[in-house]
């Protein structure tokens, strides 16, 4: 048999559901080494787009395809079975075989490839997850932590097209999340793989993501650029609620050590945050709530924020014509990357402000405002 998928490619998925009580229909591309999120409240559809595409549970109409092969077309009827898309589901129940120790689930992710789209090597994915001392182990002798990376092992092994994450560390105790993380981080670029992901824990989407879909009763109410999406308040109903915010991307510049600070570029501005363990350079994701967000006509002299950020206001929104509050976005001046010598991308933040500070303040769009926030006002997340 001649080697036909040897290369990673990007999926595309466009599918029509019909779950009880919801019409599903939903659309997104996701290249390889790139990570999609689909988010949305409990009930929007999101698992069962993960299990349509993998070929388990059936759809109504639509696409499934993989660069230029198709998988799935309803107009044709080309449907092809679960093991031939090779559009790998895990969530987190894991599914190990129970008479299988560690080493029998792995090899079984390997078995039947062939020369169709070649997996890792064992050993590679082995000493990746550190299973070594496990390998004889049954699953019942396993912590969740453990079986998760188990079954992520056997899913590599596999060889996969893509990636289906279904909240695979849903079960993991909370303190063990962390290192389930960082693997999961690595795998769109170590494997070059397209990786689509669901889950209710907006860390996980923010630290993974970089293209969001958002899913509202079974439709798409928006979609793009994780920072983008994420930072919009216009959506919180869909996100967190009160909890809302803006999310910056930048790079580590500078740690300080006496003051266990550290500062962070965002569009060539300095954001100072508690102390980091990234290193200098690192990319990082910094999540900002809008109701933690001040605003001023100039850089304020007496307050204990120690982050004075400047902008312009783009755009007001406010609940309703009598509402108490309003939401105002702000895009973050932009400044010369001294490295590069070139203007940086300007990041758009939003405040979340009564409506009679908004127009005590007579703010409006077009103007120049300084944003404030306090260092511990952020949560800061690697960003790979």
């Amino acid at each position: 048999m001649s080697e036909q998928r040897a290369l990673p490619r990007t999926l595309s998925v466009e599918l029509r559901l019909q779950q009880p009580g919801l019409d599903i229909r939903a659309q997104f591309r996701v290249l390889p080494g790139r990570v999609c999120a689909l988010v949305g409240r409990s009930g929007s559809g999101k698992s069962a787009l993960l299990k349509a595409a993998a070929g388990l549970e059936p759809a109504r109409g639509g696409r499934i395809a993989l660069g230029n092969e198709t998988v799935y077309d309803s107009t044709s009827g080309l449907n092809k079975q679960p093991h031939e898309r090779r559009l790998t589901l895990l969530d987190a129940r894991t599914h190990l075989f129970p008479h299988f120790n560690v080493r029998a689930n792995l090899r079984y992710g390997a078995k039947g490839l062939g020369l169709i789209r070649p997996g890792p090597k064992f050993d590679e994915i082995v000493n990746w997850l550190d299973l070594s001392s496990l390998l004889n182990r049954r699953p019942e002798g396993l912590t969740t932590s453990q079986r998760v990376r188990v079954a992520l092992g056997r899913a590599l092994l596999s060889g996969p097209n893509a990636l289906l994450l279904d909240d695979p560390l849903g079960d993991v105790p909370a303190h063990e999340q962390e290192v389930l993380l960082e693997l999961l981080a690595e795998i769109p670029g170590h494997f070059k793989l397209p990786v689509v992901l669901v889950s209710p824990r907006m860390n996980e989407v923010i630290r993974l993501a970089d293209e969001v879909v958002i899913l509202h009763e079974g439709r798409m109410a928006s979609a793009g650029p994780a920072a983008q999406i994420l930072s919009d308040v216009s959506l919180s109903t869909f996100l967190e609620g009160v909890h809302a915010g803006s999310v910056l991307e930048g790079q580590v510049k500078r740690h300080d050590v006496e003051w266990l600070l550290s500062e962070i570029d965002v569009s060539g501005q300095r954001v100072t945050v508690p102390a980091l363990l990234h290193a200098v350079g690192s990319k990082v994701r910094l999540k900002i709530r809008a109701r933690d967000v001040n605003l001023h006509r100039d850089p304020p002299s007496d307050t204990s924020c120690s982050n004075h950020l400047r902008g312009r206001i783009t755009q007001i929104m406010l609940a309703g014509e009598h509402g108490t509050y309003g939401a105002v976005g702000i895009e973050l001046d932009r400044a010369l990357d001294a490295d590069s010598m070139q203007i940086k991308a300007a990041s758009p933040l939003w405040a979340m402000l009564t409506r009679k500070s908004i127009q005590s303040m007579g703010w409006a769009p077009g103007q120049p405002c300084v944003v404030s926030f306090k260092a511990m006002a952020t949560t800061v997340s690697a960003w790979r």
